[in-house]
């Protein structure tokens, strides 16, 4: 596949940035998680690793019990949980998740006039859209926030979105106990015909324990008409089942598990990248074992980068890669691409 030389194919473009200011280009990064929900042009770098589309099928079971959602005679919503080791994409499946299901929603549009109109949805996210926790758990003074005050925080992140959708939103909620304010929000979506997605990033809890209580605060807060995804990142010693083994199994509770790369990961990344025109050495990445999806972005990323500059069209090939199984140093990657080649 030939790429036109000023595009790099593995870079994203933060959603909105491209219209934010018109007469200064954007550029795509390194590392950004795909938000097809918000801009539909990351719906095709969407990639298949760590079978992703497995758990992606599993949330589409979740929809098909909407009507639950948005029953009033049913008290509760639905809790997501994603787990799985930092940098596997658990970010951008839940973003795609999201866009499943206002895709779902629309669907639901009236066929014949007069019928009711599809529910309105809105998305809150508790940490914009790289989902970084250090966004709601560090206080003021840098120090780790207390568990009330995360929730207090994602109370506040939650309303702010919905202000920007309903004019008639009581601002005293805000002022709520964050139990007292999630079932205040489930009625007014339930007035408002409207179903809610939060999304709620990372944090690095101390305790495996204190963990487990806040996804049960979670899991009290998705009430009626409100899903939340909730990102958990844990180590490869502990089992993704042992994070969520004290919620299961509840019915409003959905578990999404990813892990560690697997060889066949990194050759269906080379060739979805490549349009699925595999290299003729497809032993490219012999010998290279990225840590995760985001290394494996980023060096993909990074050598597109240095053809580009070269004036040469993008093609990861054998060689191009071989650069980087070595060792890879992942900051300096972050800044620069690697050296131009000199033949």
């Amino acid at each position: 596949m030939t790429i036109p030389a000023q595009h790099n194919p593995y870079g994203v473009f933060v959603p909105r940035s491209r219209q934010s200011l018109p007469h200064a280009p954007a550029r795509p990064m390194d590392d950004h998680p795909l938000v097809p929900w918000d801009d539909t042009s990351h719906i095709e770098q969407w990639v298949d690793v760590d079978h992703a589309q497995e758990q992606l099928d599993a949330f589409r079971l979740c929809l098909d019990r909407l009507p639950e959602l948005v029953n009033d005679g049913v008290d509760h919503g639905r809790l997501v949980v994603v787990t799985g080791p930092a940098g596997m994409g658990k970010t951008t499946l839940i973003h795609r998740c999201v866009h499943e299901a206002r895709q779902y929603i629309a669907q639901l549009a009236p066929e014949a006039e007069g019928e009711p109109a599809p529910l309105t949805d809105v998305v809150a996210m508790a940490a914009g859209y790289d989902n970084n926790g250090k966004a709601i758990s560090t206080d003021e003074n840098g120090d780790f926030a207390s568990t009330p005050a995360i929730n207090s925080t994602i109370r506040d992140k939650v309303v702010a979105a919905l202000g920007k959708h309903f004019t008639n939103l009581d601002p005293a909620i805000s002022q709520e106990a964050p139990a007292k304010a999630f079932s205040a929000i489930s009625t007014l979506l339930f007035r408002q015909d409207a179903l809610l997605f939060v999304i709620v990033p990372h944090i690095d809890w101390r305790d495996a324990g204190v963990r487990t209580k806040f996804l049960k605060t979670c899991l009290k807060h998705a009430q009626s008409r409100i899903v939340l995804f909730v990102e958990i990142s844990h180590g490869t010693d502990e089992p993704a089942a042992e994070v969520v083994k004290e919620l299961l199994p509840h019915p409003a509770v959905t578990h999404l598990a990813l892990e560690r790369l697997r060889e066949e990961d990194r050759a269906r990344f080379s060739r979805s990248a490549r349009s699925g025109h595999p290299d003729p050495d497809h032993t490219l990445l012999n010998g290279w074992n990225p840590a995760d999806v985001r290394e494996l972005r980023q060096v993909y990323h990074a050598t597109a980068e240095r053809q580009i500059r070269e004036g040469r069209p993008v093609r990861i090939t054998a060689d191009e890669l071989r650069e980087h199984t070595g060792g890879l140093d992942l900051a300096t990657l972050r800044r620069d691409p690697p050296p131009a080649h000199h033949p």
